[in-house]
């Protein structure tokens, strides 16, 4: 197989995983949030979320990182803060406040039933040592070049979609 066609198929399988890891975490959570009262919203779980993975954010980092307005995002704290599923700590400056996810969306989080944790295990069953030992440095190496890119956003102040080169 010549590069272009290795290439190609790199991209199809991985779309077919990215696609399947994604439906896989649509059912999970809406499997979740239920129906009942005051249960979550899709939009608040994701909301939530991103807290949890920004790393307990300000107001402002949490508005930016979503690319919407403050009053937008103060709106969707609020709520997350009245349903319990948030807490607001005002900074050392008194000028701002830190979210942080609280003990109910841990549990609705289940890190410890997370997705990744399904695919290791699965992987640990299929795979042989040395090939798991592979899988971990690819993983290592696409870790990298997202931190990359994560650097060349914060020093431009641009976000990148990995589209750009496509779009040429």
């Amino acid at each position: 197989m010549d590069k272009e066609s290795t290439e190609r198929s790199i991209e199809r399988d991985f779309e077919v995983i990215y696609n399947e890891f994604r439906l896989r975490l649509y059912k999970h959570i809406f499997g979740i949030i239920g129906e009942k009262a005051g249960s979550l919203s899709a939009t608040e779980y994701f909301s939530a979320e991103v807290v949890y993975l920004l790393g307990n954010p300000t107001v402002t980092e949490f508005a930016e990182y979503l690319n919407i307005s403050s009053p937008n995002a103060a709106y969707k704290v609020r709520s997350l803060v009245e349903k319990g599923y948030l807490e607001k700590t005002q900074t050392d400056d008194k000028r701002s406040y830190r979210l942080t996810v609280t003990e109910k969306f841990a549990r609705y989080y289940h890190k410890e039933d997370s997705y990744g944790r399904y695919i290791t295990r699965m992987l640990e069953q299929r795979l042989t040592d040395e090939e798991l030992e592979y899988v971990g440095k690819i993983f290592r190496r696409y870790i990298e070049q997202i931190n990359i890119e994560k650097a060349k956003e914060k020093a431009t102040g641009t976000e990148t979609t990995g589209l750009e080169e496509k779009e040429k």
